[in-house]
């Protein structure tokens, strides 16, 4: 397949080459700019992004942990198809996760680690969409960051790193009119008041209440897309 216009060459960027293709073939498939199900060759992918098969394969298998990509033969692979089981296997884990350590997160934070909140808060409403998902992912790892180690960071990024490809598809990450910014502060401006406050309980509800209101709209949004059971 033809892959012009959608990945970007990363030949002349000063950074791991394999850093740089992972996070242009996730940002590819975040976007849609490579769609759900689309196969495509790790030769024309090595061409398009201007560096050598060694760092796509290497990139290729990062994204196929993290239930992006799929790797089907020694040179080929295909986006990994949307479904609504896989999202709520993704969220199902998130809440066992996520939300007893934002809980034990809550009202432990210093003096520093508040500013962090509040900057990250003020990053995901910038009229810049990559600037905007970016804090807005950085802001959910804060939220659990005094409680978590290493593990819990890995699980983590990993869930995150999934959802978010449903998330973009849903909540549209290049066309964010003034009204839903303002949505989307308030709902996180919540979540860091309750963050700073010293109750877990209230914490994790709080956190729980905007999860599941995500993976509701998501879920009505990608079952709508999957084909229907013919009717015997």
């Amino acid at each position: 397949m033809a892959l012009e216009g959608r990945v970007r060459s990363v030949a002349a960027a000063n950074s791991s080459a394999v850093d740089l293709v992972t996070a242009e073939i996730r940002r590819a498939v975040l976007t849609g700019a490579l769609p759900a199900g689309q196969q495509f060759s790790i030769q024309d992918l090595a061409a398009q992004l201007g560096v050598s098969h060694i760092p796509i394969r290497e990139a290729l298998r990062r994204l196929e942990s993290q239930g992006l990509i799929v790797l089907r033969q020694a040179r080929a692979a295909s986006v990994a198809p949307l479904s609504s089981s896989d999202l709520e296997a993704i969220y199902r884990l998130r809440y066992l996760i996520e939300l007893p350590l934002a809980g034990a997160s809550a009202g432990t934070r210093s003096a520093d680690q508040i500013a962090r909140l509040d900057e990250l808060l003020e990053l995901s409403r910038d009229e810049d969409p990559e600037v905007a998902w970016q804090g807005h992912y950085d802001f959910h790892e804060a939220l659990v960051h005094p409680a978590s180690n290493d593990w819990d960071d890995r699980l983590l990024h990993t869930l995150w790193m999934a959802a978010e490809r449903y998330t973009h598809l849903v909540f549209d990450p290049t066309r964010i009119t003034e009204a839903e910014r303002a949505r989307r502060y308030e709902t996180h401006r919540i979540l860091r008041e309750a963050a700073v406050a010293d109750d877990a309980a209230a914490m994790t509800q709080a956190l729980r209440q905007h999860l599941k209101r995500n993976e509701e709209r998501i879920l009505t949004h990608i079952r709508a897309l999957e084909p229907h059971p013919q009717a015997h």
